[in-house]
């Protein structure tokens, strides 16, 4: 009798983790990070969930219109919402806003040059 061979599928996960699929991995990784932003800011910030949604969605749109500017004006957005969160009295929640912006910017860009 001979062996016979399934026909499994197999995942190759060297074959995903490939240049080809960067903007697949930074989209997945700004999608991960935003959630837990969210779940980070409601737990342990006690912010409003609906605030902290918002919010997030907000800084991927900022980034979005913001897409093709010059890196230094960047650098002043990062710093107006600091100075946004100090004067809220969240500074923590701004800081990961902040990551939020610079994730998905970089995202936009390796997505723009692919």
């Amino acid at each position: 009798m001979e062996a016979k061979k399934k026909n499994t599928a197999s995942i190759n996960l060297g074959k995903f983790f490939s240049k080809d699929n960067l903007p697949l991995l930074s989209l997945i990784f700004v999608g991960i990070f935003a959630i837990v932003a969210i779940v980070i800011s409601i737990v342990a910030f006690s912010i409003n969930p609906v605030i902290a949604c918002v919010m997030v969605i907000l800084e991927a749109a900022l980034a979005a219109t913001l897409n093709r500017i010059p890196l230094w004006i960047h650098g002043l957005v990062f710093i107006a919402q600091i100075v946004c969160g100090i004067m809220a009295s969240q500074v923590p929640f701004m800081i990961f806003m902040v990551f939020i912006y610079v994730f998905a910017t970089a995202f936009l860009y390796i997505w723009a040059n692919r």
